[in-house]
Protein backbone atom coordinates (compact mmCIF):
# COMPACT_ATOMS: atom_id res chain seq x y z
CA UNK A 1 0.00 0.00 0.00
CA UNK A 2 1.32 3.42 -0.95
CA UNK A 3 2.60 5.45 2.04
CA UNK A 4 0.56 8.67 2.00
CA UNK A 5 1.10 11.55 4.42
CA UNK A 6 -1.13 14.62 4.65
CA UNK A 7 -0.29 18.05 6.07
CA UNK A 8 -3.06 20.63 6.30
CA UNK A 9 -3.97 23.91 7.94
CA UNK A 10 -5.09 23.57 11.56
CA UNK A 11 -7.05 26.80 11.96
CA UNK A 12 -10.25 26.33 9.97
CA UNK A 13 -12.57 23.89 8.28
CA UNK A 14 -10.95 24.45 4.89
CA UNK A 15 -7.77 22.76 6.07
CA UNK A 16 -9.60 20.03 7.98
CA UNK A 17 -12.00 19.42 5.11
CA UNK A 18 -9.21 19.19 2.54
CA UNK A 19 -7.45 16.56 4.65
CA UNK A 20 -10.73 14.65 5.04
CA UNK A 21 -11.22 14.44 1.27
CA UNK A 22 -7.73 12.98 0.80
CA UNK A 23 -8.36 10.42 3.55
CA UNK A 24 -11.71 9.58 1.96
CA UNK A 25 -10.13 9.07 -1.48
CA UNK A 26 -7.08 7.04 -0.49
CA UNK A 27 -8.05 5.61 2.94
CA UNK A 28 -5.12 7.33 4.58
CA UNK A 29 -4.55 6.17 8.19
CA UNK A 30 -5.55 9.00 10.51
CA UNK A 31 -2.14 8.73 12.21
CA UNK A 32 -0.57 10.02 8.99
CA UNK A 33 -2.64 13.20 8.89
CA UNK A 34 -0.91 16.21 10.46
CA UNK A 35 -2.01 19.79 11.04
CA UNK A 36 -0.06 23.01 11.46
CA UNK A 37 -0.46 26.75 11.43
CA UNK A 38 2.22 29.23 10.37
CA UNK A 39 3.95 29.59 13.74
CA UNK A 40 7.63 28.53 13.47
CA UNK A 41 7.36 25.97 16.29
CA UNK A 42 4.30 24.37 14.71
CA UNK A 43 5.96 24.16 11.29
CA UNK A 44 9.14 22.66 12.73
CA UNK A 45 7.13 20.09 14.69
CA UNK A 46 5.16 18.92 11.66
CA UNK A 47 8.37 18.74 9.65
CA UNK A 48 9.86 16.37 12.25
CA UNK A 49 6.66 14.30 12.31
CA UNK A 50 6.63 13.92 8.53
CA UNK A 51 10.31 13.01 8.28
CA UNK A 52 9.81 10.34 10.95
CA UNK A 53 7.21 8.64 8.73
CA UNK A 54 9.01 8.96 5.40
CA UNK A 55 9.70 5.78 3.49
CA UNK A 56 10.69 5.01 -0.07
CA UNK A 57 8.08 6.29 -2.49
CA UNK A 58 6.09 8.33 0.03
CA UNK A 59 3.39 10.60 -1.40
CA UNK A 60 2.95 13.84 0.53
CA UNK A 61 -0.19 15.97 0.19
CA UNK A 62 -0.08 19.57 1.49
CA UNK A 63 -3.36 21.46 1.56
CA UNK A 64 -4.60 24.94 2.47
CA UNK A 65 -1.13 26.16 3.43
CA UNK A 66 0.55 29.10 1.76
CA UNK A 67 4.23 29.98 1.98
CA UNK A 68 5.62 33.01 3.76
CA UNK A 69 9.12 33.93 4.91
CA UNK A 70 9.01 31.76 8.01
CA UNK A 71 7.67 28.73 6.18
CA UNK A 72 9.75 28.70 3.00
CA UNK A 73 12.90 27.08 4.36
CA UNK A 74 10.94 24.51 6.39
CA UNK A 75 8.83 23.44 3.41
CA UNK A 76 11.79 23.41 1.04
CA UNK A 77 13.71 21.08 3.35
CA UNK A 78 10.65 18.85 3.77
CA UNK A 79 9.96 18.60 0.03
CA UNK A 80 13.61 17.88 -0.74
CA UNK A 81 13.53 15.06 1.82
CA UNK A 82 10.47 13.53 0.13
CA UNK A 83 12.11 13.79 -3.30
CA UNK A 84 15.35 12.27 -1.98
CA UNK A 85 13.33 9.29 -0.75
CA UNK A 86 11.88 8.78 -4.22
CA UNK A 87 8.52 10.27 -3.27
CA UNK A 88 6.25 12.90 -4.76
CA UNK A 89 4.38 15.94 -3.52
CA UNK A 90 0.92 17.28 -4.37
CA UNK A 91 0.10 20.77 -3.05
CA UNK A 92 -3.46 22.12 -3.20
CA UNK A 93 -3.71 25.70 -1.99
CA UNK A 94 -5.48 28.99 -2.66
CA UNK A 95 -3.14 31.43 -0.92
CA UNK A 96 -0.88 33.87 -2.76
CA UNK A 97 2.73 32.71 -3.06
CA UNK A 98 5.65 35.02 -3.62
CA UNK A 99 7.60 34.57 -6.85
CA UNK A 100 10.50 33.29 -4.73
CA UNK A 101 8.35 30.62 -3.09
CA UNK A 102 6.94 29.56 -6.46
CA UNK A 103 10.44 29.33 -7.92
CA UNK A 104 11.89 27.29 -5.04
CA UNK A 105 8.97 24.97 -4.29
CA UNK A 106 6.81 24.39 -7.38
CA UNK A 107 9.46 22.36 -9.22
CA UNK A 108 9.72 20.02 -6.20
CA UNK A 109 6.02 19.11 -6.58
CA UNK A 110 4.48 16.72 -9.05
CA UNK A 111 1.50 19.06 -8.93
CA UNK A 112 1.26 22.45 -7.22
CA UNK A 113 -1.97 24.42 -7.44
CA UNK A 114 -1.83 27.77 -5.69
CA UNK A 115 -2.71 31.44 -5.97
CA UNK A 116 -5.25 33.83 -4.52
CA UNK A 117 -8.66 33.58 -6.16
CA UNK A 118 -12.26 34.43 -5.33
CA UNK A 119 -13.73 31.23 -6.76
CA UNK A 120 -12.33 28.21 -4.92
CA UNK A 121 -11.15 27.41 -1.43
CA UNK A 122 -8.60 24.64 -0.85
CA UNK A 123 -11.25 22.00 -0.19
CA UNK A 124 -12.92 22.79 -3.52
CA UNK A 125 -9.58 22.57 -5.33
CA UNK A 126 -8.86 19.26 -3.59
CA UNK A 127 -12.30 17.87 -4.50
CA UNK A 128 -11.85 18.76 -8.17
CA UNK A 129 -8.28 17.46 -8.39
CA UNK A 130 -9.24 14.17 -6.74
CA UNK A 131 -12.27 13.76 -9.00
CA UNK A 132 -15.09 13.71 -6.44
CA UNK A 133 -18.49 14.22 -8.07
CA UNK A 134 -20.92 12.90 -5.45
CA UNK A 135 -23.55 15.06 -3.78
CA UNK A 136 -22.11 14.84 -0.26
CA UNK A 137 -18.66 16.20 -1.13
CA UNK A 138 -20.17 18.90 -3.37
CA UNK A 139 -22.46 20.06 -0.56
CA UNK A 140 -19.70 19.85 2.03
CA UNK A 141 -17.31 21.94 -0.09
CA UNK A 142 -20.08 24.47 -0.72
CA UNK A 143 -20.38 24.94 3.06
CA UNK A 144 -16.60 25.17 3.43
CA UNK A 145 -16.60 27.85 0.73
CA UNK A 146 -19.13 29.90 2.71
CA UNK A 147 -16.97 29.58 5.82
CA UNK A 148 -13.62 30.31 4.21
CA UNK A 149 -14.82 33.32 2.22
CA UNK A 150 -16.79 34.69 5.19
CA UNK A 151 -20.08 34.60 3.29
CA UNK A 152 -23.13 34.65 5.55
CA UNK A 153 -25.17 31.53 4.73
CA UNK A 154 -28.80 32.12 3.76
CA UNK A 155 -30.05 28.76 4.98
CA UNK A 156 -30.29 28.30 8.74
CA UNK A 157 -28.80 24.80 8.56
CA UNK A 158 -25.75 26.09 6.68
CA UNK A 159 -25.38 28.98 9.14
CA UNK A 160 -25.43 26.57 12.08
CA UNK A 161 -22.93 24.20 10.45
CA UNK A 162 -20.48 26.99 9.59
CA UNK A 163 -20.72 28.30 13.15
CA UNK A 164 -20.24 24.84 14.63
CA UNK A 165 -17.05 24.33 12.63
CA UNK A 166 -15.63 27.75 13.58
CA UNK A 167 -16.42 27.46 17.30
CA UNK A 168 -15.32 23.87 17.76
CA UNK A 169 -12.00 24.40 15.95
CA UNK A 170 -11.42 27.49 18.10
CA UNK A 171 -11.87 25.30 21.18
CA UNK A 172 -9.39 22.77 19.86
CA UNK A 173 -6.76 25.50 19.50
CA UNK A 174 -6.95 25.97 23.26
CA UNK A 175 -5.82 22.39 23.85
CA UNK A 176 -2.32 20.99 23.98
CA UNK A 177 -0.73 20.13 20.64
CA UNK A 178 -1.64 16.48 21.08
CA UNK A 179 -5.21 17.29 22.13
CA UNK A 180 -5.65 19.65 19.19
CA UNK A 181 -4.45 17.04 16.70
CA UNK A 182 -6.70 14.33 18.19
CA UNK A 183 -9.75 16.58 17.93
CA UNK A 184 -9.01 17.65 14.35
CA UNK A 185 -8.46 14.03 13.35
CA UNK A 186 -11.82 13.16 14.91
CA UNK A 187 -13.44 15.84 12.75
CA UNK A 188 -11.71 14.34 9.71
CA UNK A 189 -13.11 10.92 10.58
CA UNK A 190 -16.63 12.32 10.97
CA UNK A 191 -16.50 13.97 7.55
CA UNK A 192 -15.09 10.78 6.01
CA UNK A 193 -18.13 8.96 7.37
CA UNK A 194 -20.13 11.40 5.24
CA UNK A 195 -21.56 13.37 8.14
CA UNK A 196 -21.02 17.11 8.48
CA UNK A 197 -20.82 17.05 12.28
CA UNK A 198 -21.57 14.71 15.17
CA UNK A 199 -22.74 15.26 18.75
CA UNK A 200 -19.19 15.59 20.05
CA UNK A 201 -18.40 18.42 17.62
CA UNK A 202 -21.68 20.16 18.45
CA UNK A 203 -20.98 19.92 22.17
CA UNK A 204 -17.48 21.31 21.66
CA UNK A 205 -18.94 24.28 19.76
CA UNK A 206 -21.44 24.93 22.55
CA UNK A 207 -18.66 24.82 25.16
CA UNK A 208 -16.72 27.50 23.31
CA UNK A 209 -19.69 29.74 22.50
CA UNK A 210 -20.27 31.01 26.05
CA UNK A 211 -16.54 31.56 26.58
CA UNK A 212 -16.28 33.41 23.28
CA UNK A 213 -19.03 35.90 24.16
CA UNK A 214 -17.48 36.73 27.54
CA UNK A 215 -14.04 37.30 26.05
CA UNK A 216 -15.36 39.49 23.23
CA UNK A 217 -17.15 41.69 25.74
CA UNK A 218 -13.94 42.10 27.75
CA UNK A 219 -11.81 42.77 24.64
CA UNK A 220 -14.07 45.56 23.40
CA UNK A 221 -13.61 47.49 26.64
CA UNK A 222 -9.92 48.14 25.85
CA UNK A 223 -9.42 48.65 22.11
CA UNK A 224 -6.34 50.36 20.64
CA UNK A 225 -7.20 52.64 17.74
CA UNK A 226 -5.14 53.97 14.87
CA UNK A 227 -6.20 55.74 11.72
CA UNK A 228 -6.99 52.52 9.82
CA UNK A 229 -6.44 49.78 12.38
CA UNK A 230 -8.20 48.66 15.57
CA UNK A 231 -6.40 46.13 17.78
CA UNK A 232 -7.93 44.04 20.55
CA UNK A 233 -6.16 41.78 23.04
CA UNK A 234 -7.77 38.76 24.68
CA UNK A 235 -7.47 35.01 25.06
CA UNK A 236 -9.46 32.50 23.07
CA UNK A 237 -11.97 34.24 20.83
CA UNK A 238 -13.07 32.92 17.46
CA UNK A 239 -10.66 34.85 15.26
CA UNK A 240 -12.95 36.10 12.48
CA UNK A 241 -15.66 37.04 14.96
CA UNK A 242 -13.15 39.00 17.07
CA UNK A 243 -11.75 40.95 14.11
CA UNK A 244 -15.13 41.76 12.64
CA UNK A 245 -16.45 42.93 16.01
CA UNK A 246 -13.50 45.34 16.21
CA UNK A 247 -14.28 46.68 12.74
CA UNK A 248 -17.98 46.95 13.55
CA UNK A 249 -17.43 48.83 16.81
CA UNK A 250 -14.70 51.23 15.63
CA UNK A 251 -15.39 51.78 11.93
CA UNK A 252 -11.74 51.06 11.12
CA UNK A 253 -10.87 49.16 7.97
CA UNK A 254 -8.64 46.53 9.62
CA UNK A 255 -9.48 44.61 12.76
CA UNK A 256 -6.54 42.90 14.48
CA UNK A 257 -7.01 40.37 17.25
CA UNK A 258 -4.07 39.20 19.36
CA UNK A 259 -4.68 35.92 21.13
CA UNK A 260 -2.71 36.28 24.36
CA UNK A 261 -2.77 32.55 25.02
CA UNK A 262 -1.36 31.03 21.84
CA UNK A 263 0.59 34.15 20.77
CA UNK A 264 -1.02 34.38 17.36
CA UNK A 265 -2.34 37.45 15.59
CA UNK A 266 -5.31 37.57 13.23
CA UNK A 267 -6.48 40.35 10.94
CA UNK A 268 -9.48 40.97 8.73
CA UNK A 269 -10.03 43.93 6.43
CA UNK A 270 -12.76 45.48 4.31
CA UNK A 271 -10.71 47.42 1.75
CA UNK A 272 -6.96 47.06 2.38
CA UNK A 273 -4.97 44.00 1.32
CA UNK A 274 -3.88 42.77 4.74
CA UNK A 275 -1.74 39.94 3.32
CA UNK A 276 1.15 42.34 2.81
CA UNK A 277 0.73 43.80 6.27
CA UNK A 278 0.65 40.32 7.85
CA UNK A 279 3.82 39.33 5.99
CA UNK A 280 5.68 42.18 7.68
CA UNK A 281 4.91 40.53 11.01
CA UNK A 282 5.81 36.95 10.12
CA UNK A 283 2.54 35.81 8.59
CA UNK A 284 0.39 35.65 5.50
CA UNK A 285 -2.97 34.53 4.19
CA UNK A 286 -5.60 36.15 2.00
CA UNK A 287 -6.04 39.82 1.06
CA UNK A 288 -8.87 40.28 3.55
CA UNK A 289 -8.13 37.50 6.05
CA UNK A 290 -4.61 36.85 7.30
CA UNK A 291 -2.71 35.63 10.33
CA UNK A 292 0.69 36.41 11.77
CA UNK A 293 3.07 35.67 14.66
CA UNK A 294 4.09 38.88 16.45
CA UNK A 295 7.34 39.00 18.41
CA UNK A 296 5.91 39.00 21.92
CA UNK A 297 9.26 39.98 23.46
CA UNK A 298 9.55 43.05 21.26
CA UNK A 299 6.17 44.23 22.50
CA UNK A 300 6.78 43.31 26.14
CA UNK A 301 4.43 40.36 25.82
CA UNK A 302 1.59 42.92 25.48
CA UNK A 303 1.39 43.12 29.25
CA UNK A 304 1.70 46.89 29.19
CA UNK A 305 -0.09 49.67 27.40
CA UNK A 306 3.25 50.81 26.01
CA UNK A 307 3.83 47.46 24.31
CA UNK A 308 0.37 47.44 22.79
CA UNK A 309 0.68 50.99 21.52
CA UNK A 310 4.02 50.11 19.93
CA UNK A 311 2.39 47.31 17.92
CA UNK A 312 -0.32 49.73 16.77
CA UNK A 313 2.27 52.33 15.75
CA UNK A 314 4.38 49.75 13.89
CA UNK A 315 1.35 48.41 12.02
CA UNK A 316 0.09 51.85 11.05
CA UNK A 317 3.58 52.74 9.80
CA UNK A 318 3.88 49.56 7.74
CA UNK A 319 0.39 49.99 6.29
CA UNK A 320 1.19 53.56 5.25
CA UNK A 321 4.36 52.36 3.51
CA UNK A 322 2.49 49.54 1.76
CA UNK A 323 -0.23 51.88 0.51
CA UNK A 324 2.41 54.32 -0.73
CA UNK A 325 4.13 51.57 -2.74
CA UNK A 326 0.96 50.04 -4.17
CA UNK A 327 1.31 51.66 -7.55
CA UNK A 328 4.82 50.25 -7.91
CA UNK A 329 4.17 46.72 -6.62
CA UNK A 330 3.18 43.69 -8.69
CA UNK A 331 -0.19 42.16 -8.08
CA UNK A 332 -0.52 39.90 -5.04
CA UNK A 333 -2.32 37.32 -7.15
CA UNK A 334 -0.13 34.48 -8.39
CA UNK A 335 -1.84 31.71 -10.31
CA UNK A 336 0.34 28.85 -11.46
CA UNK A 337 0.59 25.11 -11.59
CA UNK A 338 3.50 22.83 -12.25
CA UNK A 339 3.51 19.49 -14.08
CA UNK A 340 -0.23 18.96 -14.13
CA UNK A 341 -0.42 15.18 -14.41
CA UNK A 342 -3.26 12.83 -13.43
CA UNK A 343 -3.28 11.71 -9.81
CA UNK A 344 -2.76 8.06 -9.02
CA UNK A 345 -5.62 5.74 -8.08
Amino acid sequence: MRNIIVISHSSDIDGVGSAALIKMKYRVPTSRIFFTDYAPKSLERVSRDVKAQLSKGTTLFITDLGVNGNALSVFQDMLESVKAAGGEVFWFDHHPWSSGAARKLAHLCKLAVFGENDMYCAAEITRMELGFKDSFTKNFCRIVHLSDFAITPKAKSDYNTVGTYALSISLYRMKSHEGNIRSLRHMVDVICSRRLVDNRIRQDADRFRALNDRHVEAMLKDVYLGRDIAIGFAADIQKTYACMKLIEKTGRDIGVYINLRDRRGHMRSIRNDCTMLASKFGGGGHPHASGFSPDFRKYRYFRTKKGRLKLLADMESELAAINKRKGKMPTAQIKASHARTPLFG
